[in-house]
């Protein structure tokens, strides 16, 4: 298990080597970033060493938002990712994050897009959680009414973000029936999909696209009720750092004396 792979230049060139001379070639998903992964030669080594599904931490559309989270990424290198991982063999899968401190509504329908865009292969989706010790939970702190995780409900919100959690609970089902019809009809008309899942006998493959093509206006439009019933006072999205600041580790407590042991 590790969260970041390949997070040591020419680690994974090194690892597709190993897997290689040794025949263990195993079909296996990881976590990776996108600025990482676009080194040279990382994705065709990816692909080398079996990697099936690669999940990236997208999380948003919006390179506001993605400054703000002091993530050292930009969209730019989640799109580029995402089309080299394709061009490789390799599923694409993004987190999704919405609701961080200053996201507006635009930067929300950027995250939209940008999964219309990139099409993944798969998502995930929550909403921003301020962890302890880092300077998002500091900013937050005095707002927490909940202490830990076994308090946190799905998609609940722990702050006062942007929007309270019906919204983000309304965002969540929107954004997987539109999703799910995009991954179905890959392209082709409606009714085109589902005469083709019928003639392949996906019966409950071809009802499950109909419902989310029917419902799927019934969900923008009950979000968009939400949504306008629901603002809270935004702040200014809290950039503290640049790009390059936020791409670097913070130092870490012990991390001096764990090198002189």
């Amino acid at each position: 298990m590790d969260d970041i792979l390949g997070l040591k230049p020419g680690w994974l060139p090194r690892f597709a080597a190993l897997v290689e001379e040794r025949g263990l070639r195993t079909p296996f998903k990881c976590l990776c970033r996108a600025d990482l992964i676009l080194r040279p030669g990382e994705v065709e080594a990816l692909a080398r060493a079996g990697c099936e599904t690669a999940w990236i931490g997208a999380e948003s559309g919006s390179q506001a938002v993605l400054d703000a989270m002091e993530k050292g990424t930009t969209v730019d290198q989640n799109r580029e990712a995402a089309r080299r991982l394709k061009e490789a063999g390799i599923r694409v899968a993004f987190f999704l994050q919405f609701g961080y401190p200053g996201e507006t509504w635009d930067d929300v329908q950027a995250t939209l897009q940008l999964v219309r865009d990139c099409n993944p292969d798969d998502v995930g989706v929550s909403v921003s959680y301020p962890l302890p010790g880092t300077p998002f939970h500091e900013r937050v702190r005095d707002q927490l009414s909940r202490g830990n995780w076994v308090d946190s409900s799905e998609l609940a919100m722990l702050y006062d973000g942007p929007y309270p959690t019906r919204v983000y609970h309304a965002l969540h089902s929107r954004l997987h029936a539109e999703f799910r019809l995009q991954r179905a009809r890959d392209g082709s008309p409606l009714g085109t999909a589902v005469l083709g899942l019928l003639r392949r006998g996906r019966v409950k493959q071809a009802a499950a696209v109909l419902r989310d093509a029917a419902s799927l206006p019934f969900l923008e439009a009950r979000l968009e009720v939400l949504r306008r019933t629901s603002r809270r006072d935004g702040s200014v999205l809290p950039v503290a750092l640049s790009r390059d600041e936020a791409a670097t580790p913070s130092p870490q407590e012990g991390a001096a004396a764990g090198r002189g042991r």
